[in-house]
């Protein structure tokens, strides 16, 4: 028997015309943001918007007409064209939480990393929403939040790396290239090279920082606990057309992005159990094998990662593929038996 994990279907969308769920997330926040822009006072053109928005200029005029058809009094210039739309009012609504949305908020704080540099932000913020949670109606008994916790096993503190990880997000929003100094743990001197930083990644409790180093014209992943320095230069990026963030979590196993292989592994009847009820990566596919076992077969990159996550288990999986991977950790495992023995 062969298992996927299964795809969620898009929720109130049309069979004949899907709307894809980050594409709608995408339209709610332009809008909201449009909003936004125009209760401001600005008076931008169509042209412009589109441009600050990365849209098309039919794109804004469609949200235009939502926030008409919402009910916000938004005209255009004299002669009624949108070419140029502005609010008749200035005073616009707040956007406000839904008592879910609110819940929902709590909990993520509540299970939010104490380890971020933010934390202290995030603990002023949470009362404020416990504030606006307890004059909502309908929202969850006060101290929501103190139902569920976190905790994490060999976690970094970030907070000394405040400062840099603040001119990361920068540089991000505003695609600006950096001169980073970096030191791996593997060797005693640093390197110091321009670094175009694409976003910001938080895998296994580290955070990582995700660009390309445009010497090397390749994509890099950097732990940023490892910056030494980052500064920022007044030389723009543009994002490499093929960068695919979706792809690359496809392919990797954790933050290293290289060429995927096809890894298949045989588990033990007695931990099955455990190996089913996760998704370890999205390209996974089980087989239930003959006495219990189960096997696992994914296609990902990232050796180290892999051979880590592998040696985990213990006696409780066997390599089967590739040839090499098998090797190394049978290699690794001879040479604890030595260590123990000795």
């Amino acid at each position: 028997m062969r298992t996927r994990p299964s795809k969620p279907e898009p929720q109130g969308s049309n069979p004949r015309s899907p709307l894809d769920p980050s594409r709608r997330e995408r339209q709610i926040v332009r809008i909201l943001t449009l909003l936004r822009v125009l209760g401001q006072g600005r008076k931008p053109t169509v042209h412009e918007l589109a441009a600050e928005f990365r849209t098309r200029r039919e794109t804004v005029y469609r949200d235009l007409r939502v926030l008409q058809d919402a009910g916000y009094p938004i005209t255009g210039d004299e002669r009624g064209r949108l070419s140029r739309p502005r609010l008749i009012s200035s005073s616009v609504p707040d956007i406000r939480f839904s008592a879910l949305e609110l819940d929902a908020l709590l909990l993520a704080v509540a299970q939010a990393q104490a380890a971020l540099p933010n934390a202290q932000s995030l603990s002023s913020a949470a009362l404020k929403l416990k504030a606006l949670a307890e004059s909502a109606q309908e929202t969850a008994a006060p101290g929501l939040d103190e139902m569920f916790d976190t905790w994490t096993c060999g976690w970094k503190d970030y907070r000394v790396h405040e400062g840099r990880i603040a001119l990361l997000i920068e540089a991000i929003l505003r695609k600006l290239r950096c001169v980073v100094e970096y030191r791996t743990p593997s060797r005693s001197e640093s390197k110091t090279y321009d670094f175009d930083p694409y976003r910001l990644l938080f895998v296994g409790g580290g955070l990582y920082v995700l660009g390309r180093i445009p010497k090397h014209a390749r994509t890099a992943t950097l732990a940023v606990d490892r910056l030494l320095s980052v500064v920022l230069s007044k030389t723009t990026f543009d994002v490499d057309p093929s960068f695919d963030p979706k792809k690359c979590r496809e392919d990797a196993f954790g933050v290293s992005w290289q060429d995927p292989v096809d890894i298949v592994l045989r588990f033990r009847a007695d931990q099955a159990p455990y190996v089913r009820e996760r998704v370890w990566h999205p390209s996974q596919e089980l087989t239930n094998l003959p006495g219990g076992g189960v096997q696992l077969a994914f296609r990902a990159g990232g050796p180290f990662e892999i051979r880590r996550w592998i040696l985990g288990w213990g006696d409780a999986v066997e390599v089967a593929s590739p040839a090499d991977l098998r090797r190394d950790i049978s290699q690794i495992l001879s040479s604890a038996v030595r260590t123990y023995g000795a």
